[in-house]
């Protein structure tokens, strides 16, 4: 077989069919090897998807593209081989429009993997960057999460201050004690404004502009006494307040040191452990992070890379149309044939099915033929089975019926002699009971001559007695002949 007789064979051409169109071998030896060129393309975006995305050995990665090779090419056949004609524009059309959208997802699956491939290096530099943002958010989501360890640093440093005696509580950070001082302070800058207008006033650089100790000076200088009398109250209240907590800091700051000491292995527990969770929390975003360079990873890369850049978008648009086409080129000029004119080879594979089905007709139509005759055999050799059966079954039974009537006649033959015999006795014996053991015996009641003298039976003696056979006499017309012996009498 050649090379072309071959492809055309791997397109789904049949060979005695080619052989008497021969114009038809080109056309279809050029579907074969683009059948052959698409599981090529596949085989080639699967490794590639393998071996870059997970990662896998080489020989590992061909191994399964080859494997995904033959697949495609056995769906893409399929596809071809389903399509035929003669099945109406509409139906026709439905039909290669369900296969198109078929090749088209196989197309989109297998043109992926390379279009990424082809722009590799810069979707690694963008994986980069978007692996160095996920590490600043999951940065600031940890923050977030674990705020407390904020918290606890800094009541762990204040009760290690007390414990070492370095506390930071005196009496100045009192409240009562600021709130003394604040009033102090107000107070004394009230006093020191109101002495200056005062002074002022004597000296005559403001308010009337005369000096000397007038009106307006003695009413100034009263303001300012008021003003001096407040702060001297305030400077009091303040020295109270610092005695008095000066005294509560002395008295509770032993208490304040056992309550350090138990208080702070718990919260040092508590700061290391919220600590390694931290820790195991920000190790496991960043191996997140950093193993994130899978399929999706790549795609979102490629996105972030053409969004906002026609150009970039366009040149991908162009190499996934590329593939793309590549992959649905056959169904598309499976369907493009099937709605183009009939070619000679067309006509020839028509004919030649159309044959096949006469004959495959013909032979069925003969084989029916033959099966319904040797059923009616059977049906004859059953039939005179069984009636052979039925006529022995009579012939049978009526032999049967024979021999029970003669046995049956037998048996009352013996029964009347026996019978008879038994009468002779009893009245031979009355005979004698009653007219005498030596008188002579009529002759009406001697024994016949047909029955031998010593044959019969001795009168009283059981031993030579006969015994009447209990015979089951037969049926005639569905009445028993009953007869007993024993109930005849004289």
């Amino acid at each position: 077989m050649s090379i072309r007789m071959a492809l055309a064979t791997i397109a789904g051409a049949r060979v005695e069919v080619l052989q008497k169109a021969p114009g038809d071998v080109a056309k279809h030896a050029a579907m074969g090897g683009v059948l052959i060129s698409t599981s090529l393309v596949a085989m080639v975006s699967a490794f590639f998807a393998l071996n870059s995305t997970l990662g896998l050995h080489w020989a590992v990665a061909a191994a399964a593209g080859a494997a995904w090779g033959v697949l495609i090419f056995n769906f893409d056949r399929m596809l071809m081989f389903s399509m035929g004609r003669g099945s109406g524009l509409i139906k026709g059309g439905v039909s290669a429009l369900s296969r198109v959208l078929l090749a088209a997802v196989i197309g989109s699956i297998v043109s992926m993997p390379l279009v990424l491939k082809i722009f590799e290096p810069e979707i690694r530099d963008e994986l980069v960057t978007m692996q160095f943002e996920a590490k600043k958010e999951n940065q600031r989501k940890s923050d977030e999460a674990f705020a407390k360890i904020t918290e606890l640093e800094q009541e762990q440093t204040r009760l290690l201050d007390v414990v070492s005696g370095r506390s930071t509580s005196a009496v100045s950070d009192n409240a009562d004690v600021v709130a003394a001082k604040a009033k102090l302070e107000t107070a004394e800058k009230a006093y020191q404004d109101a002495n200056a207008q005062a002074q002022c006033e004597f000296d005559g650089t403001c308010g009337t502009k005369v000096p000397g100790n007038g009106e307006s000076y003695q009413q100034k200088k009263r303001i300012a006494d008021e003003a001096k009398s407040t702060r001297d109250k305030a400077q009091r209240s303040l020295d109270d307040t610092t005695a008095k907590v000066t005294e509560q800091l002395e008295s509770g700051a032993v208490n304040d040191t056992e309550q350090a000491h138990k208080r702070l292995p718990e919260i040092q527990a508590d700061l290391d452990l919220r600590r390694a969770e931290q820790r195991a929390q920000e190790e496991k975003g960043k191996e997140a992070t950093e193993g994130n360079t899978g399929l999706l990873a790549r795609l979102e890369a490629l996105d972030r890379i053409t969004e906002g850049r026609p150009s970039g978008a366009a040149a991908h648009l162009a190499v996934f149309l590329l593939f793309f086409c590549i992959e649905v080129l056959p169904v598309i000029a499976k369907v493009l044939s099937a709605f183009g004119p009939e070619t000679l080879y067309d006509r020839l594979l028509r004919r030649m099915d159309d044959d096949a089905d006469t004959d495959d007709k013909v032979w069925a139509s003969r084989d029916r033929d033959l099966a319904e005759l040797k059923a009616e055999q059977r049906a004859d050799m059953e039939r005179a089975q069984l009636d052979a059966q039925t006529a022995a079954h009579a012939k049978t039974a009526q032999l049967v019926a024979d021999k029970q009537l003669k046995m049956a006649m037998k048996a009352v033959e013996v029964w009347g002699e026996l019978a008879q015999l038994r009468t002779d006795e009893e009245l031979n014996r009355w005979y004698r009971e009653h007219v005498g053991p030596n008188a002579p015996i009529p002759t009406a009641l001697r024994p016949e001559p047909s029955v031998p003298q010593q044959s019969a039976p001795q009168p009283n003696d059981p031993e030579s007695t006969l015994r009447i056979p209990k015979v089951v006499l037969p049926h005639q017309n569905g009445v028993p002949m009953n007869g007993n012996p024993s109930s005849t009498h004289p």
